[in-house]
């Protein structure tokens, strides 16, 4: 028997097989690590080696020497409260000194200068940090005064100790709230209350006795007169006022520590009119009381005598 010849099966068709490559090859994952390793690296020594001159901060309080003399600035960098020191201050001859901590946080002060002259025409004058350069800080302080409405009468820049200031000169005058004056009215008031009720009994019996009497009658016309003109002259007194006065200078002084702050330094002449007076009267008040722009300049000048930073510049 003959053997059946083979048959080959029915073909399926061409089929072409293709390997999947992976998202990254093995040698750009290396390099990928490498890179990421690299920045980290980076990341780790700027913090360790970069210097942003802020103070160190043990238990809340500030680390830098002579802390009792030292003007310092706080700052909010991201996420992260910052001090840095823009001064130190000194003594400076003619006047007291007191450091005054601010009341939230005690690493930020406040010095106080009080002349120890008591005809000195400067009250005290004020040392503390500012938060800007001085150029941005005298921008933001004008603008601050204008919309507040107290004028701001003179402008300008200078050098002093190698220094660049910037400084504004305002005044402004207020209403004085006199405890005293009130309580000198009401006792006044009282006193004539009493003398009211002492004539008008007087009076009372007087007219009783002379009824007829016209020279008794003329003598209480003047009376009434004289009355009369005390009160008007007492209405015109109530309509003055007595005022609180005051001139400021606020200088921002550039910081040898750090150039992006300032010391900010605030001269005040202040007074208190001693009795109530008109529009005329406070113009004559203030003109003497007042000082020159060159005056004020002088004192700031003599203030800067009292700032002595801890790192000279080079």
């Amino acid at each position: 028997m003959a053997k059946k010849a083979k048959t080959s099966a029915r073909s399926k068709g061409y089929r072409k097989t293709v390997q999947k490559k992976p998202f990254l090859t093995k040698k750009e994952i290396i390099a990928l690590v490498a890179i990421v390793a690299a920045i980290a690296l980076a990341i780790l020594l700027f913090n360790l080696i970069y210097d942003d001159g802020s103070l160190d901060v043990v238990d809340g309080v500030v680390q830098t020497e002579n802390f009792d003399n030292s003007v310092i600035a706080q700052d909010h960098i991201g996420d992260e409260t910052k001090y840095f020191k823009v001064a130190e201050v000194g003594e400076l001859e003619g006047y007291t000194r007191e450091r005054e901590e601010n009341s939230a946080n005690a690493n930020l002060a406040t010095f106080v200068y009080t002349p120890e002259d008591e005809t000195s025409p400067i009250d005290y004058i004020r040392i503390s940090s500012g938060s800007y350069p001085p150029a941005e800080l005298i921008e933001r302080s004008v603008y601050n005064y204008t919309i507040n409405g107290i004028p701001v009468e003179a402008q300008g820049s200078l050098e002093l100790d190698g220094r660049d200031v910037n400084y504004m000169i305002s005044s402004a005058e207020y209403i004085a709230a006199d405890e005293t004056a009130t309580d000198a009215t009401a006792t006044d008031t009282t006193a004539t209350d009493t003398t009211a009720t002492d004539t008008t009994a007087t009076d009372a019996t007087a007219a009783d006795d002379t009824a007829a009497d016209e020279t008794a009658t003329d003598a209480t016309a003047a009376d009434d007169t004289a009355a009369g003109a005390e009160t008007a002259e007492e209405e015109t007194e109530a309509e003055l006022e007595r005022y609180d006065c005051q001139q400021a200078l606020s200088a921002y002084v550039g910081s040898r520590l750090n150039e992006n702050y300032s010391i900010a330094i605030h001269i005040y002449v202040n007074g208190t009119t001693e009795t109530p007076v008109d529009a005329e009267g406070l113009a004559a008040y203030t003109e003497g009381l007042y000082l020159t722009e060159d005056e004020l300049l002088g004192y700031l000048e003599e203030v800067m005598q009292a700032i002595d930073p801890a790192v000279e510049a080079e």
